[in-house]
């Protein structure tokens, strides 16, 4: 608001001199001080601020969503690079070896912790997953891999009470993680989370590039 503010009184006072050198039009004046300063009655402008809504999630909840969030994060960032590189890869032989090979990095790097989360933490990733890249986790599988394996890892999930398919409803059934979550992010904004995940590098193999 301040920059705005200096840049309209610049424009203000440039107008003013101008007039003042080519006609004899001039605007009112307000002096401060020892200075002369045009005098301008700006538009009224409408401010908004939104109220967040209270937080109404227990603290174990509100647990697991940390817990899962950055990770979420990093499935849509590398769901970004793998598209991108994708969209490298003209023949079918070769994506499917991209897609192998990048495969075996993210198991390395990624199964262990993954394979710890509890149920109900699984759930939550499902879902934060499908607000941070819109597609379910099922689309994601089914894009990457195959229809037949995607059925499969959802038809899995249904036993430990995952749903592949599901889908986060921010105005509905996960409002309350959303508002959670709303405040989450400010917190990595602040506290260099987000910076520090936003410029994560993750060495998946080079299109193209002989293995």
């Amino acid at each position: 608001m301040q920059k705005l503010f200096f840049i309209l009184f610049l424009s203000a006072s440039a107008y003013s001199f101008a007039q003042e050198q080519y006609d004899t039009i001039k605007l009112p004046q307000i002096i401060i001080g020892d200075d002369t300063l045009p005098e301008i009655t700006l538009e009224p402008i409408e401010v908004k601020a939104t109220k967040l809504e209270k937080v109404t999630l227990e603290d174990w909840r509100k647990r697991y969503l940390m817990i899962v969030y950055p990770y979420a994060l990093r499935v849509a960032r590398l769901n970004k690079k793998v598209s991108d590189d994708l969209a490298k890869i003209d023949k079918k032989r070769e994506r499917t070896k991209y897609l192998n090979e990048s495969e075996k990095l993210l198991r390395k790097n990624f199964e262990s912790t993954l394979k710890n989360l509890t149920r109900i933490q699984g759930q939550y990733l499902i879902l934060l997953i499908n607000r941070e890249t819109g597609q379910t986790v099922f689309d994601l599988l089914k894009e990457y891999r195959s229809g037949f394996k995607a059925k499969w890892w959802n038809f899995l999930g249904k036993f430990f009470d995952l749903d592949m398919k599901a889908k986060y409803d921010p105005q509905g059934k996960d409002k309350q993680t959303e508002n959670f979550i709303v405040r989450l992010e400010e917190i990595y904004r602040i506290d260099g989370t987000k910076y520090l995940i936003e410029n994560e590098q993750f060495i998946t193999p080079i299109p193209g590039q002989k293995r």
